[in-house]
């Protein structure tokens, strides 16, 4: 599992997750990415 938390906005947060997930899906294996902002602006 990996978990990326941070409370700073614009740190990268959304793009490191997002090649994250896709570099270990393609390397198969299985990926669920979840955005759990509560403040989605």
């Amino acid at each position: 599992m990996k978990v990326a938390v941070t409370g700073k906005g614009g740190s990268g947060k959304t793009t490191t997750s997002a090649i994250l997930a896709r570099t270990l899906a393609r390397r198969g294996h299985d990926v669920v990415a979840l955005d759990c902002d509560s403040n989605p602006n």
